[in-house]
């Protein structure tokens, strides 16, 4: 009995040091954590152990383990958050309104801890989504695929694997939304701007400046959904995420 609990404790905390290699570690979706053998050197515990410390993180949707390739970071989101909110926003029209307030709660925080974190190849990333926005102005599902990536990488750039956990599904789940709020005219060049404004405050390590750049941001995004909906040209319910 001795013996199983003390596994079950050096398992979860290989468990814990293995979420935060992948969500504070850098790791993007489609690399691979390094081999086993790697791994218990580095946890100090047995191939058992990390196999099932692995086990637990591909259960929170993390990771999947694929045969002949080893472990596999996944698309960033833990699957039965995604699932959970993905089921309401489509059964509950307030909960839009509940996720953008989210939203606005999480990234202005998430903006200001960029400024003080973000990396070299941080901000590089971040600067060529905003490229690909600048070049998709009058393409709606480019710009709104490179907003998204742009505002991943930020959240990732704070570097607290609680927050990006929070964060992830809510940015993806609003995509139908973004589409149309990014055809509507002079929106998309307006948001462009902003994204500049932001990205600016966080280069230059400005946390506040980044704080106030992205809650106006966000209040304009409001602003243009709920016009959006009163237009008719988007239900609250967002099926086609």
């Amino acid at each position: 009995m001795k013996d199983k609990i003390q596994r079950t404790r050096l398992r979860d905390r290989a468990a814990e040091e293995l979420l935060d290699m992948v969500i504070s570690g850098g790791l993007r979706p489609g690399e691979r954590l390094p081999p086993e053998r790697e791994l218990c050197e580095r946890l100090g515990v047995s191939r058992t152990v990390v196999r099932e410390a692995l086990n637990l993180v591909e259960a929170r949707g993390l990771i999947s383990i694929e045969h002949g390739r080893g472990a596999v970071v996944s698309g960033g989101e833990p699957r039965a958050v995604r699932d959970t909110l993905g089921l309401l926003l489509r059964v509950q029209p307030k909960t839009l309104w509940e996720l953008l307030e989210m939203r606005g709660i999480l990234e202005v925080e998430v903006a200001g801890l960029a400024a003080g974190r973000a990396g070299p190849g941080d901000l590089e990333e971040m600067r060529v989504q905003v490229e690909r926005m600048r070049g998709s102005i009058d393409a709606p599902e480019g710009y709104v695929d490179a907003d998204v990536a742009f505002h991943a990488l930020l959240a990732r750039a704070a570097r607290n694997g609680v927050l990006l956990t929070m964060l992830d599904p809510v940015v993806d789940l609003l995509r139908a939304s973004r589409r149309v709020s990014a055809s509507r005219p002079g929106n998309a060049r307006r948001a462009l701007g902003e994204h500049e404004r932001i990205l600016a405050a966080v280069e230059s390590g400005d946390a506040d400046g980044a704080r106030d750049e992205m809650r106006s941001h966000l209040a304009n995004t409001a602003r243009d959904i709920e016009e959006a909906i009163r237009e008719g040209m988007l239900e609250t319910g967002e099926e086609n995420t």
